[in-house]
């Protein structure tokens, strides 16, 4: 159920009256070494069209753009300030809840601006109580990818490559990569720009394998992971 599809009397009929959840999807626009500069905002759009059904949820336009700051050197890559993103973010959270919603899931691809969520979702939860989860789908699912792969994710490395080949492999480049092109941070390090667009935080992590049976294993695994958090939650909220 796409919320820009409806026509406003259909929503009107439909909300809260037969849906009373909205999945939010959130991400940038940034390098990310061999798979699309829309990779952030991709992957939840595609996780949220897989578990909206389960949690009979409406699924909201997503915000395609976020806070890049390191890798905002690299072409094709855009930011948002991170007052403004919050800002807008917490406006966002708020209009969607005068629309009827009693719940909200926020599913975010960027490690860049969970702050920023995080106090967004805060504001809405403090000033409409509406209910609302911030999902960063990728460190739910840290041993999933280690199980898998026999080693970590990293930004644009393991998880996240194998997370849009999954669904869309005619956008991997594969052809592009060389193991040459993980960076791994130094424990200490803040570098502007980045040296690298795919970027470790552990040794050994972020390598990509292009094997299309195991992308699609992960991901899938990966998203019951994420559906079962967010079913636990609300099972919770119903006792609030």
């Amino acid at each position: 159920m796409l919320w820009e599809e409806m026509n406003w009397a259909e929503f009107g009929k439909l909300v809260p009256d037969k849906y009373d959840t909205v999945i939010i999807p959130v991400g940038t626009i940034e390098a990310h070494g061999v798979s699309p500069l829309g990779t952030d905002v991709m992957i939840p759009v595609e996780i949220a069209t897989r578990i909206a059904k389960d949690l009979n949820a409406v699924i909201a336009p997503p915000v395609n753009y976020g806070v890049t700051s390191t890798l905002l050197a690299y072409p094709g890559s855009l930011t948002i300030g991170p007052e403004t993103f919050q800002q807008y973010m917490t406006g966002l959270f708020m209009s969607i809840s005068d629309c009827g919603f009693d719940k909200m899931v926020v599913i975010n691809g960027h490690g860049g601006q969970m702050e920023e969520l995080a106090a967004a979702a805060k504001q809405a939860w403090m000033r409409k109580r509406v209910k609302i989860t911030v999902v960063n789908w990728w460190m739910c699912c840290e041993d999933i990818v280690e199980r898998i792969y026999g080693r970590g994710g990293a930004h644009a490395g393991t998880d996240e490559n194998a997370a849009i080949q999954a669904f869309r492999p005619d956008l991997i480049k594969a052809d592009l990569y060389s193991d040459e092109m993980v960076y791994r941070r130094p424990e200490g390090f803040t570098t502007y720009p980045s040296p690298g667009t795919i970027l470790a935080y552990k040794d050994g992590a972020g390598f990509i394998d292009f094997d299309q049976a195991r992308a699609e294993t992960y991901f899938s695994e990966a998203v019951e992971r994420v559906k079962g958090h967010i079913l636990d939650i609300f099972k919770r909220w119903e006792k609030l």
